[in-house]
């Protein structure tokens, strides 16, 4: 009985741990799946946990800095930015923001990356793009590692 309790609410938990900020889906997936719940089920559920979180703190940012631009007045930032901030700011969301959006969630955690990109005012597109496609990148990692790791010695499938 106790079991079948855990089992209804194992996958709430996955989702529910995901969006806590610090906790990364890759954790909650990796434990998840250590525990013996699906493996795919698990993922794609702390994925949209972990998602929901930075979809949440790039729209904030991002209303942030409309409402900032627009106290201090956008022609006025526009006219006096260099050719060489200019060229910073391409370089970084060219090179820079696929880097800290794939290499962030280990050191920092997704949404503290997704705020600093956001910070740099990369483009909102660009930070959706690339948060969501290290989301699913380190998920899939740790899913599969979680997975094919503990089925060689046999947990998964019983044959200890």
């Amino acid at each position: 009985m106790i079991m079948e309790y855990l089992d209804k609410w194992s996958y709430l938990a996955v989702f529910v741990l995901s969006v806590l900020p610090w906790v990364e889906s890759a954790i909650v997936a990796f434990f998840a799946v250590m525990l013996g719940l699906n493996p795919v089920a698990s993922g794609i559920l702390a994925f949209l946990g972990n998602w929901l979180v930075v979809v949440l703190v790039v729209f904030l940012f991002d209303k942030l800095n409309v409402w900032r631009n627009r106290r201090k007045g956008a022609a006025l930032n526009e006219e006096a930015d260099s050719k060489k901030r200019k060229r910073a700011y391409h370089i970084f969301v060219k090179y820079g923001l696929p880097g800290l959006a794939i290499i962030g969630p280990l050191f920092i955690g997704t949404e503290i990356a997704a705020a600093f990109a956001m910070a740099f005012k990369a483009p909102r597109g660009a930070v959706m793009f690339w948060m969501t496609t290290a989301l699913v990148f380190w998920t899939v990692v740790a899913c599969v590692a979680a997975y094919f790791g503990i089925d060689a010695v046999g947990l998964i499938r019983g044959t200890v």
